[in-house]
């Protein structure tokens, strides 16, 4: 059994872990003292408590898929100014880099920022990119970006989210995302815009097999040629999808608490993340909405070695999964490779789990 005082000790091990996070939301990833303070230019939010606010964008025990996605009305009421976007993406990259993230790729949809405050999508990922990539400068950690199209947006919108990705991959825009409801909206009809974003060399994720079937991985697999699944979870349920999977070599971007947080799993002895990794699956421990799961990344391997029975070696490999899977050159993964591999042959053999009680 491990008791508060052990989980602690292994918790300040994993923080020093060197780690690649792959599926982080910039969307998800606003500071509550941050949003406190944007929250006070919002005529529609100035009166609310803390206590208020803290429920309305917090995870607050409700385990269900449509309440965590609520979350995001009360998130895009925040941005009245330019600034205040600029400040959310600097103080993100900062977050990651104090959690001992070496790469990330930071996901966001210019639509989600747009919405309420009517500024232009364009302009908004240049305010995102820039801000986030001088905070990047001064925190020593390696960030590209992946732009993420709603399955429920209307064609003109994700048609202008893919030029967008085109025109700005000079500033590091690597790909681009399919997220939302993948039982309301199938992944089929994007094909087309998918295939051109293939044939432009961008790397393509896709939300599926998270609250949807298998048959959703398959899908964004073979129809949107999806390098890695966001989540897809569910793989699991069907051995051709898995044998799909580890043919085409597709990472899945599993995000534990998240999972547990939507209602999508039970509990973390019942998720499927084992399972996945004993089938031989590339898997990458990612954190999702850590601002609104309340959780870090240090949080997330804390739970998948304590709660979920991964081995320290397993861990390990799936931080190494998330550099080959990342949507860089291979000169670009040979140096973070190379200090990845040293940093973790370090602190494995300063196991605490190795030491006498």
């Amino acid at each position: 059994m491990t008791t508060s005082s052990n989980r602690t000790t292994i918790r300040k091990w994993l923080q020093q872990w060197p780690k690649v996070e792959l599926h982080r939301h910039l969307e998800g990833s606003v500071r509550f003292e941050t949003a406190w303070e944007l929250a006070q230019e919002n005529p529609e939010l100035a009166d609310w408590s803390p206590e208020q606010l803290r429920r309305a964008i917090e995870f607050d025990g409700e385990r269900n898929f449509a309440h965590f996605l609520s979350k995001f009305e009360t998130l895009r009421k925040l941005y009245t100014r330019p600034e205040h976007i600029q400040r959310v993406a600097a103080e993100a990259i900062e977050d990651a880099a104090r959690d001992n993230i070496r790469y990330m790729e930071l996901r966001f949809s210019p639509d989600h920022f747009a919405t309420t405050s009517g500024f232009d999508r364009d302009q908004i990922a240049d305010w995102i990119l820039d801000s986030a990539n001088e905070s990047a400068r001064l925190h020593g950690i390696t960030v590209r970006f992946l732009l993420t199209i709603g399955r429920g947006y209307a064609p003109e919108i994700t048609t202008r989210i893919l030029a967008i990705a085109l025109r700005t991959r000079e500033k590091g825009v690597v790909g681009v995302d399919l997220a939302g409801d993948e039982i309301r909206f199938p992944a089929e009809p994007f094909a087309p815009l998918f295939t051109r974003a293939y044939d432009e060399g961008l790397g393509i994720t896709i939300h599926a097999g998270e609250a949807g079937p298998a048959s959703s991985v398959a899908q964004a697999v073979t129809a949107l040629h999806a390098h890695r699944i966001g989540h897809g979870i569910r793989s699991i349920e069907n051995p051709d999808v898995v044998a799909l999977l580890k043919q085409r070599e597709v990472a899945l971007e599993v995000c534990p608490t998240s999972n547990i947080q939507t209602g999508v799993v039970d509990s973390f002895a019942t998720h499927p993340l084992p399972a996945l990794l004993e089938a031989g699956l590339a898997v990458v421990i990612c954190s999702d909405d850590p601002n609104i799961s309340r959780i870090t990344l240090t949080d997330e391997y804390t739970t998948a070695l304590i709660d979920m029975g991964v081995a320290p070696e397993t861990l390990a490999q799936c931080v190494m999964n998330g550099l080959e899977h990342a949507f860089l050159s291979p000169a670009e993964k040979t140096p973070l490779r190379e200090q990845l591999a040293a940093e973790l042959g370090h602190v494995l053999l300063n196991s605490p789990l190795s030491r006498p009680e």
